[in-house]
């Protein structure tokens, strides 16, 4: 037995004819093409979640608190959430619509003010003079239509207790987070100093920051019971508007995986082709092995690693390319958008990120269809008769 193994294995190993190379050549390219561009596109669908997820969390807090009707201290609240583990900072915010205008200009900029005791990670406001201008972070799309740098005076508009309010600011900040949505429409103020010019702010909310912002739902769910009746805490994930944008970008990342996973599986069928171009070239070799008493099983497994083999070997060269590209494109800066288009995907660039987990399931889904597609051929090997195997010698 295991000397018509051993010959199995040899016989089937010896060089082949064009047609044979040519044949396996194809198999790899083809599987290699499907790999490569699964990867790619699961890199650019895990880029553009993540440069969303990192957009929205750096508008807006991880936990957001809400004690509506005063049901309870904002001071008591912060000692209680700030003695959570995850929490790393929190503070009060409050967000409300502005008008900001530039002087010398006929009318202006309708922008959202975030005015926050604690900064947010992509500016750095100072303290400020305590009776002079406002200073303002300005978005840069913001500072390029008003035509604004650092030091510019401005008037804000906001709209507090039901009536205008004008205050006099400073740029102190031109900020670019890539995240269109904040560069465009968004300012940044101090809380405290925008509240001792316009005393009659809305009510403001707990904004909380964690170590881990994916832990958000389970923090909440911890302190919640610890907190009085009537506070609401509401995690990022599970705003709607984010609720609904990342489940639309989980299911188009699964269907273009299922669409370009087909791609991948007609290389697999080459593969299926490449074996019988095999079981075709080495036909008396197969009739002469079964004469010799070799089991069609073992001659059938022979040729399955051999298409395995032929496959595998295609989806890891696939795979290490589609690897390169995306490294390739990451140091173009590629994908890039023009400003009317990155308001329209919200980002000006989509930062390609290869994830391990999309890497291995490439890897074991490409095998498993090469295994799978090379089963077709060995099937009717497995199934030779000594009789009908005595022809081809």
């Amino acid at each position: 037995m295991r000397l018509a193994w051993f010959l199995a294995a040899r016989l089937l190993r010896k060089k082949g004819t064009a047609l044979l190379r040519t044949s396996a050549l194809a198999a790899m390219l083809a599987v290699g093409l499907g790999a490569a561009s699964l990867i790619v596109v699961l890199a650019i669908m895990s880029g553009y979640s993540r440069a969303l997820r990192d957009g929205i969390l750096s508008a807006v807090g991880h936990i957001t608190v809400l004690a509506p009707g005063g049901a309870a201290p904002v001071a008591t609240l912060a000692a209680e959430i700030g003695r959570h583990p995850q929490v790393s900072s929190l503070g009060e915010v409050v967000l409300l619509p502005g008008l900001l205008l530039a002087e010398g200009e006929e009318g202006g900029e309708m922008v959202t003010v975030r005015a926050a005791a604690l900064s947010p990670p992509f500016v750095r406001l100072p303290e400020g003079d305590r009776d002079g201008p406002l200073g303002l972070a300005l978005g840069a799309g913001t500072a390029r239509r008003l035509r604004a740098s650092v030091g510019s005076p401005l008037a804000l508009q906001v709209f507090a207790g039901g009536v205008p309010r004008t205050v006099t600011v400073r740029v102190a900040e031109i900020f670019r987070t890539g995240f269109v949505d904040l560069d465009e429409h968004w300012v940044v103020a101090r809380l405290d100093q925008l509240r001792r010019r316009v005393p009659a702010l809305p009510v403001p909310v707990l904004e909380v920051r964690l170590a881990d912002p994916e832990t958000a739902s389970t923090v909440v769910a911890e302190l919640e019971p610890k907190l009085p009746p009537g506070v609401l805490l509401t995690a990022w994930q599970d705003l709607p508007s984010n609720r609904d944008v990342f489940a639309a970008l989980r299911w188009q990342k699964i269907s273009l995986a299922v669409v370009l996973s087909l791609v991948l599986g007609v290389g697999a069928f080459e593969v299926a082709s490449a074996v019988v171009v095999l079981v075709t070239e080495k036909r008396r070799t197969v009739g002469l092995l079964v004469a010799m008493g070799s089991p069609n099983r073992q001659i059938a497994l022979t040729l399955l690693v051999a298409g395995g083999a032929l496959g595998c070997v295609g989806v890891l060269a696939g795979t290490l390319t589609g690897v390169a590209i995306v490294g390739v494109l990451r140091a173009l800066g590629v994908p890039s958008f023009p400003p009317d288009i990155a308001s329209i995907y919200m980002v000006e660039r989509i930062p390609l990120c290869v994830l391990p987990a999309d890497v291995l399931a490439v890897l074991v889904l490409g095998a498993i269809e090469v295994l799978l597609a090379s089963l077709l051929p060995v099937r009717r090997v497995a199934r030779l008769q000594p009789v009908e195997v005595l022809r081809w010698i």
